[in-house]
């Protein structure tokens, strides 16, 4: 089979991909989406993320891109999203198609931990003081046992920020379409069923990708519902969120506190009033950012790819 793959991918994880592909003949393409290693047209193809970067930046290297993999047997992307119009014109070019969900977890749920740590230690006031060189001792909830998470989403992000929130003796809730089981979770709502989960939580995650059934699930309805000690962290999609009302919810206390790193739109407009709250942090989409991203990447593709050699359904087939 002929695998494609960029040449900066591959001189990066060269000796493991050479030693899985070996047997196979691989194509390498430049930053120009033009052949520089091989003939042909590809069986299967790794759409890395300074592939998919450029296909978002550049139409004519997307256009190239796309001429070049289509009818592709098996294309593996590394994003977790498919709604983008360049993930669905991939996945219309591919007879298979792989998500890249699950890469980011790990450094997305430290980055939703990270928010929950500073509201729960008080970080931003001492920092205040500090500016202040103001030597003021503060009693703040300082600890997360017994409180209780709830995550819309229960999918891999999910359920890797129910993982810590078990190593900080965290009570957690969660919405999924589908029965799971999982040694981090202790109790499983339906989606439908969320304004029952959402007055227990002292934290709420939204980890939902962008569908008809997800569409602004968050506005005014559930933020009156939530306790008012309650902080709301997006690391889902902004659709999921109704923003005029989520403004509303922080400047009437609904809510204590909001944490942002999605919006709709992306980037947030300049007059949008979630960038002067005090108690909304917002963050510019860039929680899944990780050192070792590209390896999950890459490892998620050989693993698959075995499994497609092997006519075994392939992990986060689309």
């Amino acid at each position: 089979m002929k695998i494609c793959l960029s040449d900066f991918t591959y001189s990066a994880f060269e000796n493991e991909l050479y030693e899985t592909f070996k047997d196979h003949q691989i194509l390498l393409i430049d930053k120009e989406a033009n052949l520089v290693r091989g003939t042909g047209k590809p069986d299967v193809a790794l759409v890395s993320y300074e592939l998919m970067f450029r296909a978002l930046r550049n139409p004519e290297f997307h256009k190239k891109y796309l001429k070049l993999i289509d009818g592709c047997s098996f294309v593996q992307g590394s994003w977790a999203g498919t709604e983008s119009p360049v993930a669905q014109s991939l996945i219309k070019q591919s007879k298979i198609f792989s998500h890249g969900g699950g890469i980011h977890a790990i450094p997305i749920a430290t980055y939703v931990f990270a928010q929950i740590l500073r509201t729960i230690k008080s970080i931003d006031a001492h920092i205040d003081l500090q500016k202040e060189k103001k030597w003021e001792q503060m009693i703040s909830t300082g600890e997360l046992t017994d409180l209780v998470i709830g995550i819309t989403g229960f999918g891999g992000i999910g359920q890797e920020v129910a993982r810590l929130a078990k190593a900080f003796r965290m009570i957690v809730y969660a919405t999924k379409r589908t029965p799971v089981a999982s040694d981090n979770l202790d109790q499983l709502f339906r989606p439908t069923e969320i304004n029952e989960m959402l007055p227990k939580c002292d934290f709420v995650v939204n980890c939902l990708p962008v569908s008809d059934e997800t569409m602004r699930v968050f506005s005014l309805e559930q933020f009156k519902i939530m306790k008012t000690t309650s902080m709301f962290i997006n690391v889902g999609r902004g659709e999921a969120v109704d923003e005029a009302d989520l403004a509303v919810a922080l400047e009437t206390n609904e809510i204590l506190c909001a944490a942002l790193d999605t919006t709709d739109p992306e980037p947030l407009e300049k007059n949008s009033p979630l960038w002067t709250l005090s108690n909304c942090y917002i963050t510019p989409h860039d929680s899944a950012w990780g050192p070792r991203a590209p390896q999950r990447a890459v490892d998620l593709f050989i693993d698959n790819f075995k499994k497609f050699v092997e006519g075994k359904k392939v992990l986060n087939q689309v």
